[in-house]
């Protein structure tokens, strides 16, 4: 899209506004804000769906505005009123992202602008924020956080990878100076119950110590038979002020998940042996009684910052997470085989076999962060100036495991893939109950270790009263390499991946057109390294590329409420891509590099903020387009996705009562089940077949909420997703398989303060 064109478009769009929104109106405010609170940022108790600015862009404090690039911030308002609890939950709600689910409870796949995300934060450090097998990402709790921040495109200028999806960083609760708390009590759908109790208090009568407790404990059960959840989370917090410029913060937090009924797959298969469509109730779920998968992490983490005279700060932050991950899981699906596949299922309930799967990891990382920034005079003008360094190593351990199941001792990976003697008599009216999956560790493992470290400079230009140039780069060097050990201490080195002081280049322009409305451009380079192993064990190449966004932004009502349109482009070389069923040598799938490039654009508009003091709204709307000429895979991604979401407070007598809903709604992807498809023919047992193409159907899905003020300190809400009990998927072919969404979900809640 050329820029005239853009400018025009934006333009027209904004002016269809009503005619408050094109004039800012300085009597229109929130009201009185008590904030819990100290430090800039901070959303809780503004009661705003948008913040006062955000660093996760270019390190520097602009307003969404004065970014050159697509930034959502989900508050601690948004959170509550949508009933958020989860990272799914967080990221179905915003602008241009999009989950398929591989397993029930285990990897879930997030993406954004054509590309899987792998760059999560929290407060700004990197974090181990994904969903594979031995990762991190199940265990986060929203409860113990105040905003979340969401840099879309790529942000190798902060993460040291310049990742052309997003970059997701959580924000946690800080301590406040004055003593209060809330108790929030939920009940929901399928047995669902929720405790949260968040306390702040001041350790000395000004509140120059502080503190701030936050514990989250939920049960719940599921739609799906024989699956059930539980989720605790605990934060301590601590800050003290060492004068009147300088903080200095530390604390600990602990988050674990676990989920019984877990799957290694989709856990619904598509079709019968027969070929035939299967239409099985959402509630199936062919696991064994003793499947589950269960991830814990805790982590120690502290934060000084001190404020100069001059209007320069300086931050440094440091955080130490340990974490373990086991995954005992066995459920009856498609699955290779010598010669082909099998596992499919016959309509008379034969013909189901269960595949079992265990692995057992400990994870830790050590991360530092140091900024120092502010304004400096050149040439009559003032600029800013924002120079650090951060690093993050990371040490992954996979145990060597010896397992067994019903008698049968498994290959070394601990698989069980298709066997004779893990058949099930009858799918249709199994309980669950098999013959335990025996493991225990051998004294091999394998240890994993990355370390990515580099220096970083950017700078903030008023070049002129309407124009503002930002110019940075990253120097990095990044290094992985796996150890592997025999179970007699014998230990082979290997060969390490990585490149050293890798440049990251960003610009960006800002253009003020006038009071509402600025335009800007941004260009930066991608590097991104790869975890994904090929079948010979070894890392692929990093991606690179190059990211392009340009678009305009719009402010209105004194700053409450926000508008945009962005166009966006990203070239990628050496992408990941499933190597059919090959495996590594460790039995994990095997990958290869895509091979040409592949082209991703589209465009975005976003509005957030307040229509009125007791009218918030949140909208986005995403187009994204992928030429990916390597492969007929299918896409990955919708090529519409809409995000609806919005309260108000009703006037007068009934100002007591909010009330609100939302919707999200995506286009169908036409995809494919791979690397088992449709069965084509069986011989012995063993059925032929290939990749199939297949479509995830578009969906559209609405909530609805209401809350009441019961008193100045305790309200009820209410809370229904999936409001009209639509089916949809949220994986639809895989390994001839797929899986639901959740059905209508109704909850209550009770939150006191005090």
């Amino acid at each position: 899209m050329k820029p005239a064109v853009l400018a025009l478009a934006v333009q027209a769009a904004l002016a269809a506004a009503p005619a408050w929104a094109q004039e800012s109106k300085p009597e229109l405010t929130l009201g009185e804000v008590k904030v819990q609170g100290t430090a800039a940022g901070i959303t809780e108790g503004s009661g705003a769906y948008i913040a006062d600015e955000s660093a996760g862009s270019t390190g520097l404090g602009l307003s969404i505005r004065e970014t050159p690039q697509s930034v959502t911030v989900i508050t601690r308002q948004q959170l509550d009123d949508q009933n958020i609890h989860t990272m799914d939950e967080v990221l179905a709600t915003t602008a241009g992202i999009t989950f398929t689910e591989m397993d029930v409870g285990a990897r879930t796949t997030y993406r954004a602008r054509g590309g899987e995300i792998s760059n999560y934060k929290i407060d700004g450090m990197a974090y181990n924020g994904s969903t594979g097998f031995n990762s991190m990402g199940m265990a986060v709790n929203m409860d113990l956080y105040d905003r979340v921040d969401i840099v879309r495109g790529a942000n190798g200028l902060l993460g040291g990878t310049g990742d052309a999806s997003a970059t997701i960083d959580l924000t946690r609760k800080r301590p406040g100076k004055t003593f209060g708390g809330k108790v929030g009590l939920q009940v929901g759908s399928w047995d669902q119950r929720r405790l949260v109790a968040d306390v702040n208090v001041p350790l000395v009568e000004d509140g120059s110590v502080r503190s701030r407790f936050v514990i989250s404990s939920e049960q719940a059960d599921s739609f799906r038979e024989r699956q059930s959840t539980e989720n605790y989370g605990a934060l301590a917090s601590f800050e003290m002020d060492l004068g009147s410029r300088t903080t200095l913060g530390a604390g600990l937090q602990h988050e674990k998940g676990y989920i019984k009924g877990a799957t290694w797959g989709a856990n619904v298969p598509i079709w019968f042996a027969d070929g035939s469509k299967t239409s099985l109730s959402r509630k199936t779920n062919p696991v064994a009684d003793w499947s589950y998968r269960e991830v814990e992490a805790t982590t120690a983490f502290a934060r000084l910052e001190h404020r100069f005279d001059s209007g320069w700060k300086t931050e440094l932050a440091a955080a130490q997470m340990w974490g373990a991950t086991t995954s005992h899981l066995g459920v009856a699906k498609v699955n290779s085989t010598s010669g082909g596949y099998g596992g499919y299922w016959n309509q008379d309930g034969s013909g189901a076999v269960l595949n079992a799967f265990h692995s057992e990891g400990v994870n830790s990382m050590s991360t530092m962060d140091w900024k120092l920034s502010g304004p400096f005079e050149l040439f009559g003008r003032t600029h800013e100036l924002m120079l650090g360094y951060s690093s993050a190593w990371s040490e992954s351990t996979a145990y060597g495991m010896r397992c067994s199941l019903n008698g049968v001792a498994l290959a070394s990976n601990c698989q069980s893939r298709i066997s004779a003697s893990a058949a099930i008599n009858d799918w249709d009216s199994w309980d669950g109950s098999f013959a335990p999956l025996l493991h225990s560790r051998t004294g091999a493992k394998t240890i994993t270790r990355t370390y990515n470290h580099g220096g970083f400079l950017a700078s903030r230009f008023s070049v002129a009263d309407p124009l503002a140039v930002i110019l940075g780069a990253r120097v990095s060097t990044y290094r992985t390499y796996a150890d592997a050990y025999t179970a007699a201490g014998a230990k082979t080195h290997g060969a390490p991946s990585g490149n050293k002081n890798v440049v990251t280049p960003y610009a960006g322009v800002v253009y003020d057109i006038d009071r509402n409305y600025s335009a800007y451009v941004s260009y930066t380079d991608m590097f991104k390294p790869q975890s994904s192993q090929d079948v010979d064990g070894k890392y692929l190449d990093p991606i690179t590329g190059a990211s392009y966004e340009a678009g305009i932004k719009g402010e209105f009502l004194d700053g409450l409420l926000n508008a945009s349109l962005a166009v966006f482009e990203n070239e990628q070389q050496n992408m990941a891509e499933a190597d059919g069923a090959n495996l590594t040598p460790t039995g994990a799938q095997a990958y290869k590099a895509k091979g040409k490039g592949v082209k991703t654009n589209g465009f975005e508009i976003e509005l957030a903020g307040a229509l009125t003091p007791n009218w918030n709204i949140y909208g986005a709307y995403t187009y994204i387009d992928v030429d990916d000429p390597s492969t007929t895979a299918g896409r990955s991604d919708p090529r519409h996705l809409l995000r609806l979401n919005t309260t108000y407070r009703l006037p007068g007598e009934w100002n007591k009562l909010t009330v609100g809903g939302g919707m999200t709604a995506q286009s169908e992807i036409p995809t494919v089940s791979s690397p088992a498809g449709a069965p084509l023919s069986t011989s012995n047992g063993v059925t032929a077949s290939a990749a199939t193409k297949v479509t995830l159907p578009g969906y559209a899905l609405f909530s609805a909420m209401a809350r009441y003020q019961v008193d100045a300190k305790t309200d009820v809400a209410l809370n229904i997703s999936n409001l009209f009990d639509r089916t949809y998927y949220r994986r639809y072919g895989f390994y001839a398989g797929s899986i639901y969404g959740d059905p209508r979900r109704i909850t209550l809640s009770l939150n006191t303060r005090f």
